[in-house]
């Protein structure tokens, strides 16, 4: 059985706690990524995603200028909006373990800690990959 650590991604992007919305929206936009996890110091301690980010900024139908909405994206720092709540996994999870927690759980990542270390993340286009290629279904 494939586990988690054959085939999690080991660059993580991260984020302190006191980053605003609108440096995480650029660090997601420059990556082309969706998740990212937010440290603090070396410890783990939320996840905000491309979601999150779009949910918490002020429409561009609101009464705001364009330069209040930059403001406010500014102003607002991820810790206010990030999930807390983290449903992580293990480097010896398998495959099959891991898919079966992201759809219980309605989720599109897992971040694999070892201990208390953030050693990588699993998503759900990387179980996708396995399964095209016919690795880690059984």
């Amino acid at each position: 059985m494939t586990q988690l650590s054959e085939i999690m991604n080991r660059t993580l992007v991260t984020v302190d706690t006191h980053a605003s919305l609108r440096q995480a929206q650029r660090i997601l936009d420059r990556r082309n990524i969706r998740h990212l996890f937010v440290m603090d110091g070396k410890r783990l301690v939320g996840i905000v995603t491309d979601r999150d980010l779009r949910k918490a900024a002020p429409s561009s139908k609101s009464p705001l200028t364009a330069s209040e909405r930059e403001e406010f994206m500014d102003e607002l720092k991820v810790v206010e909006i990030m999930l807390r709540k983290l449903i992580t996994a293990s480097p010896s999870t398998t495959v099959r373990e891991a898919a079966q927690v992201m759809i219980r759980e309605k989720i599109g990542c897992l971040p694999v800690v070892e201990g208390k270390t953030l050693v990588g993340i699993v998503t759900e286009t990387d179980l996708l990959e396995i399964l095209v290629r016919g690795e880690g279904t059984s």
